[in-house]
């Protein structure tokens, strides 16, 4: 009877005892007893990849006009943001591009950093336009890196330059050789004028208006524009006939655009060339000075 209590009493405590036993430590203990392990330790790494580069903003550039034999500098900005923080950006990578297809692309490569907020700097840049840079739309493209190398870009606005009409001309003044009555075919001695096209119009028409020369001091005679042509080769004396005081287009010309400090007297310097041919001389004309101070210098201009 009492053995019976006593065997009741234990196997009571036991069980109260059982859940009290930490977790941890019996599997360690059963770990050391099996062999078999319930645990491992892991190792846990997180990389945080970095923030590229944005350009979120560039400058609208209001239309731009060529300066005449020169070159237009046009100033815009463009805008980063990084959120990494403006010390991220790589300010000597910030570059802009004007672009446009067939032409030659204009460029800074060493925009100016500017004013910052929060994680946002402003670059400044100024590019140059040539006069016989194409008119039409530019693309503007803008680039820049941060200290990762991450790079943005942003191609998305383009500005329009404007058409330019103008021509220079050299020399200015024609003279011709000793001239007889009986002269024919005679080409000036000074030619051949050539003309610059000091802007960007391309394919332009080239007319030249003749008046008579009027003898000095006898002014009563005449060398008349009929007896003239003009051609764009040597001697001139193929090419189109001049009327007296009319624009006459020189059909063998025309005028393109072109960087004239080439100096190759043809459409790829942007330049052309007229030759004027004396053809012969009216009948009974006097021996004396014939000029354009009666009626006005001859006019050479061109049209688009």
């Amino acid at each position: 009877m009492k053995r019976g209590k006593i065997i009741t009493i234990m196997m009571f405590s036991l069980l109260l005892v059982i859940p009290l036993i930490s977790a941890g430590f019996f599997s360690d203990l059963w770990g050391q007893v099996t062999g078999w392990a319930t645990k491992e330790n892991v190792t846990v790494t997180i990389t945080v990849g970095n923030a590229a580069p944005t350009i979120p903003i560039v400058e609208t550039i209001s239309l731009q006009s060529p300066v005449e034999s020169g070159t237009k500098s046009i100033e815009f900005y463009f805008t980063v943001q990084d959120e990494n923080g403006v010390s991220d950006i790589n300010d000597s990578t910030a570059k802009a591009y004007f672009q446009r297809i067939g032409e030659t692309t204009r460029y800074n490569e060493s925009c100016v950093a500017g004013s910052t907020s929060g994680n946002r700097k402003n670059y400044t840049c100024i590019i140059d336009m040539w006069y016989f840079d194409e008119a039409g739309d530019w693309t503007i493209n803008v680039s820049i890196k941060d200290n990762s190398e991450d790079s943005a870009e942003n191609s998305s606005t383009t500005f329009q330059y404007n058409e330019l009409t103008s021509m220079a001309l050299s020399p200015k003044a024609l003279t011709w050789p000793g001239v007889g009555p009986s002269s024919t075919d005679i080409g000036s001695d000074n030619d051949p004028i050539v003309i610059n096209n000091t802007g960007n119009a391309d394919g332009l028409e080239v007319n030249v208006t003749a008046l008579d020369l009027i003898g000095v001091p006898n002014s009563g005679y005449s060398i008349f524009a009929n007896n003239f042509t003009v051609d764009i080769i040597s001697t001139g004396c193929s090419g189109d006939i001049m009327q007296n005081d009319t624009a006459q287009k020189i059909t063998s010309a025309a005028l393109y655009r072109g960087n004239n400090t080439l100096n190759y007297n043809n459409q790829t310097s942007g330049q052309e060339t007229l030759y004027f041919c004396l053809k012969g001389l009216p009948t009974g004309i006097l021996a004396q000075d014939y000029t354009t101070a009666g009626l006005g210098p001859w006019i050479t201009e061109v049209i688009g």
